[in-house]
């Protein structure tokens, strides 16, 4: 192996190493767990796990160094999200989802709003042009006083 690449391997291992090594255990456990309940192992349940894996690592990861866990204890805490891998997955993607439902919600909301607030305007607006036009307009209305500055019209 060239030197750079072992530079970058050990740099990787370094950081994720422990993870892996979790993942691995974690994955293995899920599979003595199912084998001790009596559940067949399939190939299709094994290949949905290891499409799974790189999520759950990911997540691990994320959650081991936001709890402030290092090398050992990472691993334990990766293996624990590997076991209950299609849980954790689940409930994640659950909240993720209900999250954007409710960004999206706000959002359409203000839209809706903003909407509202236009057409109301423009509604205004164009009743106190008809009103003017059919000569119902009040006196105290500001917008139809002439500007003091302008010049007066002989009629």
């Amino acid at each position: 192996m060239t030197p750079g690449f072992e530079a970058l391997l050990a740099k990787f291992l370094a950081k994720y190493g422990w993870i892996l090594i979790g993942i691995t255990f974690g994955f293995a456990a899920k599979y003595a767990l199912l084998i001790k309940r009596g559940v067949p192992v399939k190939a299709r349940l094994v290949f949905a796990d290891l499409l799974l894996l790189p999520m759950v690592a990911l997540i691990a990861y994320w959650m081991a160094t936001r709890a402030g866990f290092e090398a050992e204890a990472s691993a334990l805490f990766s293996a624990f999200c590997a076991v209950g891998a299609d849980r954790l997955v689940k409930l994640l993607t659950d909240r993720f989802l209900q999250r954007v439902d409710s960004e999206a919600e706000l959002v359409a909301n203000q839209m809706l709003g903003r909407a509202r607030t236009v057409v109301a305007n423009e509604l205004a607006a164009e009743s106190i042009i008809e009103a003017h036009a059919d000569g119902r307009a009040p006196k105290e209305y500001a917008a139809l006083k002439p500007h003091p500055q302008a010049p007066k019209k002989n009629a």
